[in-house]
Order: structure tokens, then C-alpha cells, then sequence
């Protein structure tokens, strides 16, 4: 399938200001409407008018472009009470666990400290400030 997004913000690397996802699976146009094509089981699926956080890989030399770790990667942008927040469905206190606690927003790490059990969402602002510290440390 093909999905193209305008894209709001970069955290790392260079993107267009509209890029496309070309995955394996989901609907292909066809003469008749369209053809579905078996789903490949951790292919993330894309909705029109919602919004993501995606990791991607450069473009494959067949011209893939699916996110890092499939579903891993693609983080969906959620209404919350303070604002918008992000979900994979993975726990964050897992994710961030052997990450340097400087790279995380103190209010975020204050957040999975003090929280009894999984952790699913964290604030975007939020998000995206840990994202872009540890790109920066990785360089």
C-alpha cells in the first residue's frame, strides 16, 4: 500500500514536506474499486485525517519505505487532558529504561517514575524533545 503524509515536524534526517509509505499489504485500486491484498501480520496500518509519529528507514532498493520495527515505529497522536500525547501500545517506562535519564523531559521522567504500573502515553512536546536529545547524543 501506498500512504503519503504532509509532514509537520522533523525530529531527525530530511523529509519533504510530503513523503509516502510504500508497504507490503492492504487495498491496491483496481479496475472494479479496489483489490485487497493479504495483510502481512505487524504492518502498520495509516488512516486518513489522523496523526503519527513515524521512524523510518531510508527507501529500500525496492522501494519500501515501512517504519522501523513495523508497528514499533509508527506512534499514534492521541487527544489528552494536557494536550496531545503519543502511543505505540508499548510501555515507556520499558523503552526508556536504559536510556540516560538526562535525555528525558524531567516532567516525563517524573511521570514514569511515580506511575504504579505501564506507562502508554507520554505528552508529543514531550516526546519529541526526548527524541531529538538522543539523536543529538547518538551523532
Amino acid at each position: 500500500t501506498y500512504t503519503t503524509f504532509q509532514v509537520q515536524d522533523v525530529l531527525k534526517g530530511q523529509v519533504a514536506p510530503a513523503h509516502t509509505i510504500k508497504q507490503i499489504g492492504g487495498r491496491l485500486p483496481g479496475a472494479a474499486g479496489s483489490i485487497e491484498v493479504r495483510q502481512i501480520e505487524g504492518v502498520p496500518q495509516f488512516e486518513v485525517g489522523e496523526s503519527y509519529v513515524v521512524f523510518l528507514y531510508g527507501v529500500s532498493s525496492a522501494g519500501f519505505s515501512s517504519p522501523v520495527g513495523l508497528g514499533q515505529g509508527k506512534f499514534d497522536v492521541l487527544p489528552g487532558p494536557a494536550g496531545p500525547q503519543v502511543t505505540n501500545g508499548r510501555d515507556f517506562k520499558e523503552m526508556t529504561a536504559n536510556r540516560p535519564a538526562l535525555l528525558l523531559p524531567q516532567s516525563a521522567q517524573i511521570k514514569l517514575d511515580q506511575a504504579p504500573g505501564q506507562v502508554d502515553r507520554l505528552g508529543l512536546d514531550e516526546f519529541k524533545q526526548f527524541v531529538r536529545q538522543h539523536a543529538a547524543v547518538a551523532k
